[in-house]
């Protein structure tokens, strides 16, 4: 057993019942089911008792949880005790600009790990539950935060705000039917067609508003400029300084609840080390909006 199997089982006990710990653990309720089948052959006895109303606990499964929660208690002793030498960990949702600025980081001497990684949101939520990472950054769009917040609570998560209110722009073809508006609000955009590369929640606002049928994901940056060119899709984007392509037209976004907010999340019980808060410090005075 690893040390994420002690968490799970855990959550589990806490949650009693395997459905509502595998939405808190992100993982589907056949998967943890089978973590549970697996961990109680090897320990080579049941843990958990399957009731109607969920699962209860065994007589040793009640003292397998206790044990293992003192495991974990000391696991993060052993953690802090090295966390100063630690490289960087993080996980991300695909934002170029958050990647050149690590880029940057690293060559001032600093350490990332191996771990670094462009994920969609799930998958960043999943790799910090997990700590397969220490850090995961998402961008939240306003509309989004507060529900944001109380669901990464669930899963004993925090967030650190890193940038707040960025602007929001529609970029466009120069011949697309909205390239003479000097700004546009979100209804004005929704008879055309969405394209995008950076994963949207499913709990996103975006997905309320935008018709999934006639929206189109692409992979990448050049995918979705491709896209753009055909005159009938928009896209929603912040804007550095960098990444402003001559190409196309760029229209600010007036509604404030579709301005973006970039959030790092961590474990609650986390404390950052010196190294990661100079890497928070770094990306806020690296990182330029228009």
């Amino acid at each position: 057993m690893e040390i994420h199997h002690f968490k799970q089982l855990i959550t589990i006990s806490q949650c009693g019942s395997i459905n509502s710990a595998s939405q808190r653990l992100y993982i589907s309720q056949p998967s943890l089911n089978n973590i549970v089948k697996r961990c109680e052959q090897e320990l080579g006895f049941i843990v958990f008792i399957r009731t109607p109303k969920g699962v209860k606990l065994t007589e040793k499964g009640e003292k397998f949880i206790e044990i293992a929660q003192n495991i974990i208690e000391e696991y993060k002793k052993i953690e802090a005790l090295s966390s100063t030498n630690k490289a960087v960990s993080i996980s991300f949702i695909f934002l170029s600009y958050i990647l050149e600025a690590l880029l940057k980081f690293q060559d001032q001497g600093f350490l990332l790990s191996d771990m670094l990684r462009r994920t969609v949101p799930f998958e960043t939520i999943n790799d910090v539950i997990y700590q397969k990472v220490r850090i995961g950054m998402m961008p939240v769009y306003q509309a989004d935060l507060n529900g944001f917040a109380e669901e990464i609570k669930q899963y004993n998560l925090q967030y650190l705000m890193l940038f707040e209110a960025i602007q929001i722009y529609a970029i466009v073809s120069k011949t697309h039917p909205l390239a003479d508006k000097k700004s546009i609000s979100i209804s004005e955009t929704l008879e055309y067609p969405l394209t995008y590369y950076t994963a949207v929640p499913e709990k996103s606002v975006l997905r309320t508003i935008y018709d999934s049928k006639r929206s189109l994901k692409v992979q990448n940056r050049d995918e979705l400029f491709l896209v753009l060119k055909n005159n009938k899709h928009f896209s929603l984007l912040t804007l550095t300084p960098n990444s402003k392509n001559p190409e196309f037209y760029y229209i600010p976004i007036i509604d404030n609840e579709f301005k973006m907010n970039i959030c790092a999340i961590f474990l609650s019980d986390t404390t950052l080390t010196k190294q990661e808060i100079e890497l928070i410090e770094f990306l806020k005075n690296t990182v330029h909006f228009i």
